[in-house]
């Protein structure tokens, strides 16, 4: 069974270089905006999916981020009639600040993550600040102890299938076990990309994400969403906040794809 509705849920936003999104493009707008989002795809067998879960203002005040976010993720759940307990899949596109901070908001879920993710999170690489300075520690200690209660799923492969009509793809780019998620509806499939493809224009001009592990993988992704879903309309970027213009608002911050 196919799922039945997909929504983009934003809780904040906050000014962006146009390095982070555009790799050696310094003709790209200064005046931009980073919009923050997770998903939610619901589905009548397997009850809400979450992709990614998004951050609070204590997250942010933890790590000395000066934004404070609009609204709260169980805020926005709320609008579409999601209850915490109810969600028993969270797939973890990356593990940077703004998808995953550690909040223990889902105590039913199991987590899905990349097992090459786990271990660039975990490796030597985060001894440098250029690296380390995207992760929160606290949710990186949360995420260790949720597998060892048995509720992390590391994803192994570069095309998974976890739930019917859900598959995890591993784009890598901007992490090496950043994935993207395709969701296959009855009029087509989506891609959720995450921070791999962080806006439209960079499908549109071919231009890697700005921050990245690995440049060639980032314009690589940009195919394989393109073969994945056949049109622009059905590629997700992590990030553009064209999303809030381009779908219809069902509630404040909740906005369906279909």
């Amino acid at each position: 069974m196919a799922p039945r509705a997909l929504y983009a849920l934003t809780f904040g936003k906050k000014p962006v270089a146009p390095i982070n999104h555009f790799y050696m493009r310094p003709d790209a707008p200064t005046d931009m905006f980073t919009q923050f989002y997770f998903w939610c795809i619901m589905d009548d067998v397997n009850g809400p999916v979450l992709v990614d879960q998004g951050c609070t203002d204590s997250c942010l005040e933890e790590m000395g981020i000066p934004v404070r976010l609009k609204y709260h993720p169980l805020e926005l759940l709320s609008r579409i009639g999601v209850d915490p307990g109810d969600v028993r899949h969270v797939i973890l596109t990356h593990l940077h600040w703004d998808h995953y901070a550690g909040d223990a908001f889902y105590p039913n879920a199991t987590y899905y993550v990349h097992r090459k993710e786990v271990e660039y999170m975990t490796g030597p690489l985060m001894r440098f600040r250029t690296y380390s300075q995207h992760y929160n520690f606290k949710a990186m200690e949360k995420l260790l102890q949720l597998q060892f209660a048995g509720r992390v799923k590391q994803l192994e492969g570069e095309r998974e299938t976890v739930l019917e009509g859900v598959e995890a793809l591993r784009t890598g780019g901007h992490t090496p076990g950043l994935v993207s998620v395709a969701v296959h509806a009855d009029d087509g499939t989506r891609v959720i990309c995450g921070d791999v493809i962080p806006r439209w224009q960079n499908v549109t001009e071919t231009v890697p994400c700005g921050i990245h592990h690995d440049v060639t993988e980032a314009l690589r992704a940009i195919e394989l969403v393109r073969d994945e879903t056949g049109c622009l309309e059905h590629i997700l970027p992590g990030h553009d906040p064209a999303i809030t213009e381009r779908f219809r608002e069902e509630a404040p911050g909740v906005y369906r794809i279909f």
